[in-house]
């Protein structure tokens, strides 16, 4: 029971449920959840809707207390996480009294990657999950095929630059077109090796099939285009080169469903360049914490770039990629003061446990030091890759991969922003940073 409290209902009122619609799950939906629709994230900008969600449940804790709060009158069981204990929780008990998949997110996944360790049901999921974290090698500060990313990682920034600083568009502006482009390039080489930098169709495949996954189950699967896709994906794995992602699945045959898991691989990279975007911008900023993050990629030469991983994580920490964690129970669940039917939807809204300042002192400054110092992870309601049996297999990887192009890009380049990209202070930053905005110049 949080102090000060007022008597509890078992649901949100009506009025309750109405605000929680609009002002946090309408603006979430239309962001978009598997790929980011540039209207709805202006929109979300514009009207502080990041901002405004925190508020509105940090009043509903008030009201309600720490136990989740079933939301009322939306024909669907749906219960907020408003503790950050909670989380910790949902997290840790996933996937046995907490599904990882979900309604939604099973018709969401259905689109490009139906067979995804992350919907798959228990028989299937364990030897899923493993391939996984084979390959990705969560746990590792350093990736075995480290050496391999940091050279994909410079030979793009070198390439993206050239193309900057030559004849005809785009002029010189780095925009996120241009960034997305790159870092989809350096996402294939990564999976699959150097030769599968120009494959453009696969990448043009999986978001279109990501645009229809934003309508889950209300859209029907574009089974061609799917197929196609996956298609694309065995080709990529049977042609697979040393010191690639895809090679370490092994031989054909030797993991299950190999073409899902490296589907998803690939969306959670576009997630990926969204966050090191941001982290650009940030990083052409000023301020002491700024300047250490610069200070390595500038200087530091070997393997290991530690501020810089804490860099692309304070970036995810601060504009999460992941908007809503959702788990679904598979059984009836007990809280402190409050029973919750099976097949209820979990929602662990990341801004609000990320943003909250009533709990963070650094809610809205960039404070990578967190993440090496164990501010972050001793805090269970900080979840940029999610964490327990199902959190992120490639929560090493990703960071890792980001540094290695972090620092090409700043020893190549040295970005700067450009006039209409907003003004960053890193002591107080908006609860909201539109990418889709953002330009530089190098």
């Amino acid at each position: 029971m949080t102090e000060n409290a007022q008597p509890k209902r078992h649901t949100t009122s009506l009025p309750e449920t109405a605000r929680v619609l609009s002002t946090v799950l309408v603006p979430t939906a239309a962001r978009g959840a598997i790929v980011r629709r540039p209207t709805g994230e202006a929109l979300v900008a514009a009207l502080s809707a990041d901002h405004k969600s925190v508020g509105v449940l940090r009043e509903l804790r008030r009201r309600h207390g720490d136990d989740p709060l079933p939301l009322g009158y939306t024909g669907r069981r749906i219960a907020l996480v408003l503790s950050p204990e909670d989380v910790r929780r949902l997290l840790s008990e996933t996937p046995d009294t907490f599904s990882p998949g979900g309604a939604e997110k099973r018709g969401a996944l259905n689109h490009f990657q139906p067979h995804g360790a992350l919907v798959s049901d228990r028989r299937d999921r364990p030897d899923r999950r493993r391939a996984n974290e084979e390959a990705l090698a969560p746990g590792q500060r350093l990736h075995p095929d480290a050496p391999a990313i940091a050279e994909h990682a410079e030979e793009e920034a070198r390439s993206l630059v050239r193309a900057l600083r030559g004849p005809g568009p785009p002029g010189g502006v780095l925009d996120w077109a241009r960034f997305s482009e790159t870092f989809d390039a350096l996402a294939r080489r990564v999976v699959f090796g150097r030769a599968a930098a120009g494959d453009r169709r696969s990448t043009q495949l999986l978001r279109r099939l990501r645009h229809r996954a934003n309508w889950s189950y209300l859209l029907p699967v574009d089974h061609n285009r799917r197929a196609e896709f996956l298609d694309r994906i065995r080709t990529g794995i049977d042609r697979a080169e040393p010191g690639s992602l895809a090679a370490r699945l092994g031989p054909p045959g030797a993991s299950e469903r190999p073409e899902d898991q490296i589907a998803h691989w690939l969306f959670a990279f576009d997630a990926a360049a969204v966050a090191a975007f941001r982290s650009l911008a940030v990083l052409t900023s000023s301020g002491p914490e700024v300047d250490a993050v610069r200070a390595e990629a500038l200087t530091e030469d070997g393997p290991d770039l530690p501020m810089l991983r804490a860099a692309l994580r304070e970036s995810v920490r601060l504009w999460p990629t992941t908007l809503v964690v959702i788990r679904e129970s598979t059984r009836e669940t007990v809280w402190r003061e409050r029973s919750i039917p099976p097949r209820t939807a979990f929602l662990v809204l990341s801004s609000y446990f990320h943003r909250d300042p009533t709990r963070l002192p650094y809610a809205d400054a960039f404070a990578p030091a967190i993440w090496n110092d164990g501010r972050a992870e001793d805090d269970p309601g900080i979840v940029p890759f999610s964490y327990g049996p199902a959190g992120c297999p490639g929560r090493d990887l990703v960071p890792l991969t980001v540094s290695y192009l972090l620092r090409a890009l700043f020893r190549v380049g040295g970005p700067l922003p450009v006039g209409g990209s907003p003004e960053l202070r890193t002591d107080a930053l908006p609860a909201s940073l539109n990418h889709f905005d953002l330009r530089f110049v190098l």
